[in-house]
């Protein structure tokens, strides 16, 4: 099926978002990166460097585990995963947690290896959270469409009842005056006044913005209601229809 101009225009710019949400999430990476090798200096021989590095073993090995759980968590509700590829970051933890439990084992003396050990934390973080935001952009985007279809929907079906209901108070109103006996029945069965309320009622859903299903199930009692009083007024023996709206109903059925 050929995309319209409209889809294509939402995903050229869902697909700009993207990029520009990637670009600055690796300017940040990168400027993180520098940061920690040239502005910060580890002393090799610091007390704590074991137990910074059993924390960003714990918290590698937790936030896989998160990950982990949030990717069973989208696919058992079968949505998208987002735009990213899981195996690279899941690799990337793997990649990271091993490093650190490398460190804690070796323990070397160097400072650039234990810079190499935050930076290999921060970058499958950056990564994880990068998936996350692009999945529940894309997820929010799918629902504002939904929405989207859902109120043009009720629209349609609230302006063709409005459409379908003028001409049958239309019709009735014929009838009346062509009549005379019709009028005494709906006047005689107290017809008459909601037959104007709900004609009335169904014009000034015009001025609506936006249509919800509640609006459409009432002016759908109000079609059914002007439809049965119609059905009642053709009843009368020697009552004809308009050519008109015979051949509006013969197209209808």
């Amino acid at each position: 099926m050929k995309e319209s101009r409209a889809e294509r225009y939402r995903s050229r710019r869902r697909n700009d978002s993207e990029v520009s949400r990637f670009w600055i999430m690796g300017l940040l990476f990168s400027l993180l990166v520098l940061a920690f090798e040239f502005l910060f200096e580890i002393p090799a021989d610091a007390t704590w460097l074991q137990e910074m590095e059993m924390a960003l073993f714990s918290a590698s090995f937790t936030l896989l585990a998160f990950y982990l759980l949030g990717l069973t968590f989208v696919f058992s509700r079968q949505q998208e995963a987002g735009k990213v590829n899981h195996h690279v970051i899941i690799y990337a933890w793997l990649g990271a947690i091993l490093f650190h439990l490398f460190l804690l084992i070796s323990n070397l003396a160097n400072q650039h290896v234990y810079k190499a050990g935050i930076i290999l934390f921060l970058g499958p973080l950056f990564l994880t959270v990068y998936h996350f935001i692009t999945y529940l952009s894309a997820l929010r985007a799918a629902r504002q469409e939904q929405e989207q279809a859902t109120a043009a929907s009720y629209e349609r079906a609230a302006y063709q009842l409005i459409l379908e209901g003028t001409k049958v108070y239309g019709e009735i109103n014929r009838l009346k005056t062509a009549y005379p006996e019709v009028e005494q029945m709906l006047r005689a069965n107290e017809f008459y006044g909601k037959l104007e309320r709900y004609a009335l009622e169904m014009q000034q859903y015009l001025q609506t913005k936006q249509f919800t299903r509640k609006d459409v199930e009432v002016l759908e009692g109000h079609y059914y209601y002007l439809e049965n009083l119609l059905l009642l007024a053709k009843q009368h023996p020697g009552i004809m229809e308009s050519r008109a709206f015979a051949h509006r109903e013969s197209h209808t059925s």
